[in-house]
């Protein structure tokens, strides 16, 4: 039986070294499952894009994931990727194509964060930037927040993960930097989430503060795209449910994973 074909689709950059970390996380995607058709696409900068990458596939019949390689729900995911998918199904009638959801917020994402944070030196305790690109989608935005305080769950809550971006939104990296100095905290780490090197993510390179490494050339990054291109093909959209303490073991919170989701008491409640 043939397996449907992944189409995943990057942003796009102009930096080489961010495109050449991109080929390297499909080729460990292809490594993971090499009897798959894994395609590269991307939103910008390179090629191809999303609708050329889809005809070329839809020609030969074989049915289709698409994964978007980003980090939250913004306008990329929302609209350009989803009115290419929408473009490609009104092209080729009959032919079978389905949309994955974005990459974060997961735990392989959060284990890769950390891994990374602890290569460039930081500690427990070491006060954390989150650095992300920004959106005029609040709900995008949120989704960083958000990934943000996981993070700061992940790495056993030592010292604090604050979220900054690169663009279109605040705080901006040195504002967050500021602040947490302010604060007290003299050991500073950036984390840069973000799959590959570019112009965003150099926003995070702060002179006199430990910066991780980016994300995209990493055994988790390649293992989530395999998961979302999976669930797409079921139709298991787990949502929220990828962070959910009852399915992830959390470090420091293994026994509640896989435990009965049992009510507590409420002394409001009558019987």
């Amino acid at each position: 039986m043939t397996l449907p074909a992944l189409v995943a689709v990057a942003h796009g950059t102009r930096d080489p070294a961010g495109a050449a970390v991109l080929a390297a996380l499909m080729g460990r995607v292809h490594a993971l499952e090499p009897s798959l058709q894994a395609e590269l696409a991307y939103v910008d900068h390179l090629s191809p894009s999303v609708t050329t990458a889809l005809d070329a596939i839809a020609a030969s019949g074989v049915e289709t994931v698409v994964v978007p390689l980003l980090l939250s729900a913004a306008s990329h995911s929302k609209g350009d990727i989803a009115a290419a998918v929408q473009g490609a199904r009104a092209e080729h009638p009959g032919w079978a194509v389905a949309y994955g959801r974005p990459l974060g917020p997961h735990p392989l994402l959060f284990a890769a964060l950390d891994r990374q944070l602890r290569s460039a030196g930081a500690l427990a305790e070491t006060a954390v930037v989150l650095v992300a690109a920004g959106s005029a989608d609040p709900d995008a935005n949120a989704d960083i927040a958000k990934a943000a305080r996981l993070l700061w769950e992940w790495r056993g809550g030592g010292g604090p993960v604050e979220a900054a971006f690169a663009s279109a939104t605040t705080p901006s990296v040195g504002e967050v930097l500021d602040r947490l100095l302010r604060l007290g905290h003299a050991d500073l780490a950036v984390a840069p989430y973000f799959l590959a090197p570019g112009r965003l993510p150099s926003v995070a390179t702060v002179p006199g503060v430990r910066v991780a490494g980016v994300l995209g050339d990493t055994d988790e990054v390649a293992r989530l795209v395999l998961e979302r291109y999976a669930e797409a093909i079921t139709g298991d959209l787990r949502m929220n449910c990828d962070v959910c303490r009852y399915r992830v073991p959390w470090p420091g919170r293994a026994d509640v994973s896989g435990a009965p989701q049992r009510p507590h008491p409420h002394p409001s409640t009558r019987p």
